[in-house]
């Protein structure tokens, strides 16, 4: 029985080790190098309003007999409230009050793409998140929004509750994203390599033992 040392380990696995690791290395190189030329980053501005009646306590008799307080209905508007937010009308308001400069970089279509309106149960706070390729652009689009839902919600919802714009979004409060993930794309592009070497050595191996049955 032969003695197995690391030798002749070497000798009989080691080339097929490196083509591997090599493809592994090639993999992870091209991915890092792609995922470097596709990186963006975005960056998302918010600002909070809320939309509730001025006597948030006062009851009313519904036709059925049914007391509802007017808190309620407004918690009930809420989701009606948050697709206005998003509507190209408040879009085209809020761009009223951008400068001429921002004006010819956005469009209509462009802050409305940028704006997302989050709201909770139980709430009637509304968060405005602008998000722009420009940490300036998101603070100017999503203020202008917070003042354009104040101007237009009780021309477009008659009965609406009336809108409190609170603390204004600034430079130094956004939140930042770069995609895509430079690390993972090298994991993956490893582990593809890799990969990509196995098959090519199974191929090799398969080959030149066929060839030697034949």
């Amino acid at each position: 029985m032969k003695n197995v040392t690391l030798n002749n380990l070497m000798k009989k696995y080691g080339k097929p080790v490196l083509v591997v690791l090599i493809f592994a290395i090639l993999g992870a190189l091209v991915m890092g190098v792609d995922a470097k030329k596709k990186k963006s980053t975005t960056y998302t501005a918010s600002r909070q309003i809320v939309i509730s009646h001025n006597i948030p306590q006062e009851m009313r008799t519904m036709s059925s007999g049914a007391n509802i307080s007017i808190v309620g209905e407004d918690n009930n508007m809420m989701p009606t409230y948050k697709d206005i937010a998003e509507n190209g009308t408040i879009a085209q308001k809020a761009r009223k009050h951008l400068s001429k400069s921002m004006k010819k970089k956005y469009s209509t279509d462009d802050i409305k793409s940028a704006i997302d309106a989050k709201i909770s149960q139980q709430s009637l706070v509304m968060e405005l998140k602008a998000e722009t390729s420009s940490r300036e652009a998101s603070v100017k689009i999503v203020n202008a929004t917070a003042k354009a839902m104040k101007e237009e919600l009780p021309q477009l919802q008659p009965g609406s509750g009336k809108v409190t714009l609170l603390q204004k979004a600034t430079v130094n409060n956004t939140d930042s994203k770069t995609t895509p993930s430079t690390k993972k794309y090298v994991v993956v592009g490893f582990a593809l390599g890799a990969l990509l070497g196995l098959i090519i050595e199974f191929v090799v191996f398969t080959v030149k033992n066929f060839g030697h049955k034949e």
